[in-house]
């Protein structure tokens, strides 16, 4: 049994999560978890840098994961950054400031989006599927045939992307605006993909979609119903009503918008929402099935897994 502790810098929260794992029965169980609503992106400036203070929240959060992670004494840490880190000019800097608590690994849009269907497929059983993860600052898509991941794209189409569609004239946010967005970004790569039946969602955007309609698989009509819910009530309404965090009540909406546009776009009937993401699916890799070091990905190549990377 072996103690693994994971920190995932994201472009919306900052989360810590520690997993006890079973090697030889290759199973895993999170026994403690938290997240920091750190909201990187919104603090990236017109010059493509991270903020000063954007480089403090990171630092409160990160030295407050690492006294916590010192009480689970695990055998192994994984620390780990994607978008928003990936694309800032100053990353470098960002990586040295931070090196004295963790040495971070940014994680490609390929990585990223291969580790977070990877830990849907611990988690769901069908065999064919599109899959998506949208996170605060990129939407990842990927391909899976018999239950091998054959091809995946990253889009810079996050939930905090989305701020020119927020609506001044009416509360919260444009839902046509969200659609034509989406539409224009993720439709010219419908051939890519082709049709799927099933769109399994990833992400605590998308898991919360789970408490407001209480189901963990749902028709295009159910979903419509449940965008038009959340859309009549405000972020502390959704939070008391349903138990959501309120910080993740503002991301909500986006997410389920653009998972029924995907639906539209690639023709699929049902929406499945997966408890397992990017975190799971690097203990699976790199733990589990023994592969600590890097994985090295390269455009348009195949790896051991059948991944096809676009």
């Amino acid at each position: 049994m072996k103690t693994v502790a994971v920190v995932d810098i994201g472009s919306n929260t900052i989360k810590l999560a520690v997993f006890r794992v079973d090697v030889g029965k290759r199973k895993f169980k999170e026994v403690y978890k938290e997240s920091v609503y750190a909201r990187l992106l919104n603090c990236v400036d017109e010059d493509g840098r991270l903020t000063e203070e954007g480089f403090l929240k990171a630092r409160i959060a990160l030295e407050s994961f690492k006294e916590k992670i010192s009480f689970f004494n695990p055998d192994i840490v994984i620390p780990f950054a994607t978008f928003v880190i990936r694309e800032i000019k100053n990353r470098r800097e960002f990586l040295d400031r931070m090196s004295d608590l963790f040495k971070i690994e940014v994680l490609s849009g390929e990585e990223e989006a291969y580790y977070s269907t990877l830990g849907a497929l611990v988690d769901v059983r069908h065999k064919t599927f599109l899959t998506f993860d949208i996170g605060g600052g990129s939407l990842e898509l990927c391909r899976i045939k018999n239950r091998v991941i054959k091809r995946c794209r990253s889009y810079p189409l996050g939930t905090l992307e989305f701020k020119d569609c927020f609506s001044r004239s009416s509360p919260g946010y444009d839902v046509k605006c969200i659609e034509e967005k989406v539409e224009r970004t993720i439709k010219p790569d419908r051939e890519l993909f082709g049709d799927s039946s099933k769109l399994v969602g990833i992400g605590g955007s998308i898991r919360a979609l789970k408490k407001i309609t209480g189901k963990r698989k749902m028709k295009k009509k159910v979903l419509k119903e449940a965008i038009k819910e959340i859309k009549k009530m405000s972020p502390a309404d959704l939070a008391f009503k349903y138990k959501i965090p309120v910080e993740r009540t503002k991301t909500v909406l986006t997410a389920s918008v653009v998972a029924f546009q995907i639906m539209d776009i690639f023709n699929c009937k049902e929406l499945v929402i997966s408890k397992y993401s990017i975190r799971e699916g690097i203990i699976y890799e790199r733990v589990i099935k023994g592969e600590e070091r890097d994985r090295p990905v390269k455009s348009k190549a195949t790896d051991k897994q059948g991944v096809e990377l676009a």
